[in-house]
């Protein structure tokens, strides 16, 4: 039987990045095909080597070396203060993926990975901002270069994360993109950004995680056990644009809230907000599951969101002008009204204004497109 091998973002504490990661490869598996991760440590990973190969496309500014440095510091002072709920949301993530998805060994570093001799007959580069052209690492192995010459090599919902791309990396991206047999994007403007580029024609499909459905992730979850309804507020970091809405629909609702944000300092003078640090993605699942409203700034926040058929906000923040993921989405199932900029009015009274029965019908039609592309590419 042909094995594919998949490259993408993993490894990284991240909710969205563990369950896409993982619902690409299910997806497949319960299509019949033998697949496995090609467990490529991601430059955040704090067990990834850096060398001079690894150097990414775009010098990183120092603005985002203080953000990364502000984020590990958050990380480690949250484990630092709670070390027990540390130790279980790590383990948990771990978990995950060793009783649920098949994992290549480790590489570690660039060279670890070019050195290897893989065997897959096929190599499919996932979904996330793998092309980020931001990202601090070298993202040729996210255009599967490290792969055979007269391999099948698929990209399969990859994103670049950005609006658009500056032209002086054009002719980087172009050699990058000539290498893969088959192309796919997340978002209509990366569909846009690999036209200009390459003049290729590239299949806009959905998100991997839109692949399963709601019973398909409700029978991994762990149910969360909770007698009070709650707004679900999974954010990346202090909002108070968005904390001042969730306390907005707790006075309509009388509902609690329950944060969900790894890198958030505590709030234990705050008992309106309930902080859950020890969650590994089965238990945020059931989390998902059991909420009666979310709030979020996460694209995989809004995709959870219309699985499990909450109402939502998903907000924007102010000093961010790009945001082609969230747009796209929700362009393609018609709730940009959903999509909130920092300072927006809500109308509350129009809090549950959501037909999720026209938004499946939306979807779909997108998710067979996807499952096709898939089957074509493959074989």
């Amino acid at each position: 039987m042909k094995k594919i091998g998949i490259i993408t973002i993993l490894n990284v504490n991240n909710y969205g990045a563990e369950l896409q990661a993982f619902a690409l490869h299910h997806k497949l598996k319960l299509m019949g095909y033998d697949n496995e991760i090609i467990n490529y440590l991601y430059y955040k990973n704090p067990e990834y080597n850096i060398e001079p190969d690894s150097k990414p496309l775009i010098k990183t500014s120092v603005k985002n070396k203080l953000k990364d440095f502000v984020l590990k510091w958050l990380d480690k002072y949250s484990a630092l203060k709670y070390p027990e709920l540390a130790k279980v949301r790590k383990q948990r993530f771990e978990d995950f993926h060793k009783n649920h998805t098949a994992l290549s060994r480790t590489y570690q570093s660039y060279s670890d990975l070019y050195n290897a001799k893989l065997e897959y007959d096929t190599y499919i580069v996932g979904s996330d901002q793998v092309w980020n052209p931001n990202n601090g690492t070298n993202l040729a192995p996210f255009f599967l270069t490290f792969a055979p010459e007269n391999a099948n090599k698929i990209s399969f919902a990859s994103s670049f994360g950005v609006g658009k791309i500056d032209e002086k990396y054009f002719p980087q991206y172009k050699q990058w993109l000539n290498n893969l047999t088959h192309i796919s994007n997340r978002e209509s403007s990366g569909v846009d950004i690999i036209r200009t580029i390459t003049s290729k024609e590239t299949t806009h499909v959905v998100d991997p995680t839109l692949l399963l459905n709601k019973t398909e992730w409700e029978s991994l979850m762990v149910p969360y056990e909770n007698r009070e309804p709650y707004i679900l507020f999974f954010i990346f970091k202090k909002n108070d644009y968005a904390e001042n809405l969730a306390y907005a629909i707790q006075k309509k609702t009388g509902f609690k809230i329950i944060r969900v944000c790894k890198n958030e300092m505590p709030l234990e003078s705050d008992d309106k907000i309930l902080n859950i640090r020890d969650f590994g993605p089965l238990e945020f699942l059931g989390l998902y599951s059991g909420a009666n409203i979310v709030l979020t700034t996460s694209f995989h926040g809004s995709v959870f969101s219309l699985i499990f058929e909450k109402p939502f906000y998903t907000i924007t923040p102010s000093s961010k002008n790009n945001n082609s993921r969230q747009e796209s989405l929700m362009t393609k199932v018609n709730l940009m009204h959903r999509l909130l900029r920092e300072g927006d009015q809500v109308d509350l009274d129009k809090l549950y204004d959501i037909n999720f029965e026209e938004v499946k019908s939306k979807l779909e039609p997108q998710i067979e497109l996807s499952v096709e592309f898939l089957k074509k590419s493959i074989n």
